[in-house]
């Protein structure tokens, strides 16, 4: 979310405009041992491609551990999280790329 951001531009925002731009995208694969599967860029986000990132759910509010609940509210509720409701295979040597 923060790609090229200055440290003198950081220190100037509080919790809240933190907050505002912060999104949350969540993945799961199944590892193979299968070059077809390869995505060479794993860091830059959720992958897109085909069915990869088609099915979304959406999610308002920021999970905060089981201090907050449906009575007491995270003070940050405009984090989302966008959630891929399929697993889908990736090769190992994308996680390889990652290090």
């Amino acid at each position: 979310v923060f790609c090229n951001l200055d440290m003198d531009t950081l220190v100037t925002l509080g919790a809240q405009d933190i907050a505002n731009n912060v999104g949350v995208q969540a993945q799961v694969f199944t590892i193979v041992n299968d070059e077809t599967y390869y995505y060479p860029d794993l860091m830059r986000g959720m992958v897109v491609d085909g069915e990869m990132g088609s099915d979304i759910a959406y999610y308002t509010g920021s999970t905060t551990g089981t201090s907050r609940d449906n009575t007491i509210c995270s003070q940050y509720s405009s984090i989302t999280r966008q959630v891929d409701r399929k697993c889908h295979m990736i090769s190992a040597s994308s996680f390889d790329k990652m290090c």
